[in-house]
């Protein structure tokens, strides 16, 4: 199937194609003040730019995990928040192994401290992917790295933080998915299974959490196709793809963020859609039971 062909069948038509932030889900349109926010993987890329995000949205509380340095962005969240004319949200640094279940645990203290024991929105951004090659040429270590990271990472901060997301009334768990979840991404044998995995997590956490007092609200994010040191590792003929920004991202996952947006619990959202004709299309949405893993058997 031709690469094009390959994309249409992932959605990405469902709504007009965005490559970089719009008015729409600009972080000056919300007010996220006395919000508490966890973003990993803020080093760089996405996940820097989604905390940098937060804070010109107002957030008064972020706490950012990565296993490198997180002075810069210490600094970048507090200057964004100034330029915003935001009060300076107190920002937590925590270095982080999410493959770890002692270094998670180890997070909890810190954060469960500056955040008065309450979290709103827990956002599973670190990832992992390995370089893509054929099945025969993969290293096996490398290869189960891809599960490693994207998902027992993304259960273990779920798992971990938990009890401080049934503190708030907010609940949200955005974790990061990717279009490789849902279509045949050349050369992706471990990546696109490690982000079908979190798709049906994502699906998991609101079926069995998301009604009654645990209320957990949660949504699979394709970020894009972004020239991360990530994306890198793609195959080289997919590099002319990554046309879109890590703003684009980062405001979107702001913008779902923002609010409970129960129609869209469970499901799969991709950065590139247009956020404001997907909320136009919201009762097509829920009555379809749209944008989730399902077998197709009918070619109808």
């Amino acid at each position: 199937m031709e690469l094009e062909q390959v994309l249409l069948s992932a959605g990405v038509d469902f709504t007009k194609d965005r490559h970089d932030t719009y008015a729409y889900i600009d972080p000056s349109k919300v007010d996220l003040a006395g919000k508490h926010v966890l973003i990993t993987g803020a080093a760089g890329g996405i996940g820097r730019a989604t905390a940098a995000s937060y804070a010109r949205a107002g957030a008064s509380r972020i706490a950012i995990a990565d296993l490198s340095s997180l002075e810069d962005v210490v600094r970048e969240i507090k200057a964004a928040a100034a330029q915003s004319r935001h009060p300076e949200p107190i920002v937590v640094p925590v270095k982080l192994d999410v493959t770890d279940q002692a270094s998670v645990q180890a997070a909890v203290k810190p954060i469960f401290e500056a955040f008065d024991g309450r979290l709103d929105i827990l956002i599973n951004n670190a990832g992992y992917l390995s370089r893509s090659v054929g099945i025969p040429d993969t290293d096996p270590d490398d290869w189960w790295r891809n599960f490693e990271v994207n998902v027992k990472g993304v259960y273990l901060m779920t798992h971990t933080f938990w009890p401080l997301l049934l503190k708030s009334p907010t609940k949200i768990i955005l974790n990061l998915g990717s279009i490789a979840a849902v279509s045949n991404t050349l050369l992706c044998s471990s990546y696109g299974p490690a982000k079908l995995a979190v798709l049906r997590f994502t699906e998991y956490i609101v079926q069995d959490h998301g009604k009654g007092k645990e209320g957990i609200l949660a949504i699979a994010v394709h970020p894009g196709g972004i020239k991360t040191k990530l994306g890198a590792n793609l195959p080289e003929e997919l590099h002319d793809y990554l046309t879109d920004t890590p703003q684009l991202a980062a405001n979107t996952l702001m913008w779902l963020g923002a609010e409970r947006r129960e129609w869209l619990a469970g499901r799969y959202v991709s950065s590139c859609w247009d956020m404001e004709e997907l909320e136009g299309r919201r009762e097509e949405i829920v009555k379809g039971d749209l944008l989730k893993v399902r077998l197709a058997l009918s070619s109808s």
